[in-house]
């Protein structure tokens, strides 16, 4: 099956991706690579720079993110992800609110730090009233994504992240613990440091029992990130974007790409290494052209981006590969495999970097910290919940989540199938389409009818998977990328706040930049396209 004839490619292209005229994902591509082509020196050098652009993104071997597919030779608003930081004044948060709303209508989203405003009840000197609280201007900023949404292409991703000092803190737990409706479409997320962890504080307690409820709050790392800051002189990180792949400074933004691993394999999974390579370095020359050609929401963000250029090249379809491969997902040969593709492309973005800093000179605010290259940061692992309906591919490095569902596209659904999953099981089953309703409705693997007991295990999903052998993953990636990794993993039905707290534990000793964690079965697809119910034909 061709990616690019299945239902849900062309409807998710057609809904997000396509300028008017458009009927194709080549018809996209030409204009994208047109537009980003042209920081290319004049003639023929920009000429292959376009083909050779437009002949990678339309054999869905990398995809850009969205906001590039659809924006580029348009609005030009290119950046997938922003943090940004209100200051703690009525203007300020009003004029973040602003901001918030136009990096939505781009098609992005923002890691919303709201550490610095005063807590709640905190008196106001000039009306003589007192502070609402950070959770009451989350809650502003959540209603206004939601309202932003109907005028938009997709819906809003955005994060408020709060560190775990602050005295609104553990108000936050208990909201997101109640799983409050005017939270809905803001992610929750809290910066913890060390010494709370250490200290194991009740509101520890209170943190991990939220998330055994709702999934909620997220955590980030704050000393790991800290620790891999490329640049500290220009301020400490305490954010990161929506789905945790890029910590950034306040006011930074960055572009993504995803490399899909199974188009660079035969039917037994084994890679071409060399294309693979050729491929990475070729997207980020792309991704460092958007970031030339790119339009900005506001001018401090677009200062802000340029001085330190960072990029955000990733993969998805690991779980494909594993497939391909015969490797199951909580084995230590898949874990391996994950990491040696991960310092694979951690070496060859640097080295790409490196090359092109040599001919168009380091990111303005270089000093000297590491190797002289043109991008602060290259790489990033992001979820790739919609990049993954084009490519038919299972999303960044996550197990099988749901090769097959329904998606909502406004009014009207379409069915997406793992292209690799069906050709897998059209040489492994006695009816691939048997596979595929059960599939469809979260039979569980040892259900699944007309395969080997083998087969069965490695068409596990995250929700049939231990918890800790997905933070393993997610850990050795985690090794060789200089941005971080989005992972959601998935808990047991039973599991409880303790379970939680263990593995809050283990993945930062096992040096994650953060973690998020969702107790439930199938349905789990983080920064996607809503799911709709229904019975898959």
């Amino acid at each position: 099956m061709n990616g690019g004839d299945s239902e849900a490619a062309a409807a998710v292209l057609a809904a997000l991706c396509s300028a008017p005229g458009e009927k194709s994902l080549v018809d996209v591509a030409a204009r994208v690579s047109r537009a980003v082509a042209e920081p290319e020196l004049a003639g023929e050098e920009r000429d292959r720079a376009r083909e050779r652009f437009a002949e990678l993104i339309s054999s869905r071997r990398f995809l850009p993110s969205v906001p590039i597919l659809a924006n580029a030779g348009r609005s030009n608003l290119l950046a997938a992800c922003y943090v940004i930081e209100p200051e703690d004044s009525l203007a300020s948060i009003y004029e973040t609110l602003g901001l918030a709303a136009r990096i939505q209508q781009g098609a992005g989203g923002a890691g919303i730090d709201f550490s610095r405003l005063r807590p709640r009840g905190t008196p106001i000197r000039r009306s003589g009233g007192e502070s609402p609280g950070t959770l009451a201007f989350i809650e502003l900023f959540a209603h206004s994504a939601r309202v932003n949404e109907r005028a938009g292409r997709r819906p809003g991703a955005h994060l408020a992240v709060l560190d775990i000092g602050h005295a609104d803190a553990r108000e936050l737990v208990r909201a997101a613990r109640a799983n409050s409706e005017r939270l809905s479409g803001m992610g929750l997320a809290l910066a913890v440091s060390d010494a709370f962890l250490a200290a194991a504080p009740p509101l520890l307690d209170e943190l991990c029992a939220a998330i055994v409820e709702t999934g909620q709050p997220s955590l980030l790392f704050a000393d790991v990130i800290e620790a891999t800051n490329p640049e500290p002189e220009l301020g400490r990180i305490r954010a990161t974007n929506p789905c945790g792949e890029q910590p950034l400074l306040p006011g930074e933004s960055c572009v993504l790409g995803s490399l899909d691993l199974p188009a660079f394999a035969d039917a037994r999974g084994s890679l071409d290494w060399e294309s693979l390579g050729e491929a990475c370095a070729l997207a980020i020359r792309f991704l460092d052209d958007v970031v030339e050609i790119a339009r900005f929401p506001d001018p401090a963000i677009e200062r802000a981006t340029l001085r330190t250029r960072k990029l955000g090249l990733g993969f998805l379809g690991l779980a494909d590969l594993a497939l391909l491969r015969g490797l199951a997902f909580d084995g230590p040969e898949l874990r391996a495999l994950a990491g040696e593709l991960a310092r694979f492309l951690g070496e060859r973005a640097l080295r790409a970097s490196a090359e092109l800093a040599e001919r168009r000179g380091p990111y303005p605010a270089f000093r000297g910290r590491g190797a002289r290259r043109r991008n602060a940061t290259t790489t990033a692992i992001a979820p790739t919940g919609t990049l993954r309906l084009l490519s038919g591919s299972n999303g960044g490095i996550e197990p099988l989540l749901e090769p097959v569902r329904t998606i909502a596209l406004g009014d009207d659904s379409v069915r997406f199938v793992d292209r690799w999953v069906r050709a897998w099981l059209e040489d492994r089953a006695a009816d691939p389409e048997a596979v595929l309703v059960a599939l469809a409705a979260a039979v569980p693997s040892e259900e699944l009818p007309g395969l080997s007991d083998t087969d069965r295990r490695l068409l596990r999903r995250g929700f049939e998977l231990d918890a800790r052998a997905q933070i393993g993953v997610q850990a050795e990636v985690q090794r060789h990328v200089d941005g971080a990794v989005s992972k959601t993993v998935q808990l047991a039905k039973e599991a409880q706040a303790d379970d939680v707290r263990a593995l809050v534990l283990f993945a930062r000793s096992a040096g994650c930049k953060g973690v998020a964690l969702y107790r439930g079965g199938p349905g789990c697809s983080p920064c996607a396209l809503p799911e709709r119910s229904g019975e898959w034909i």
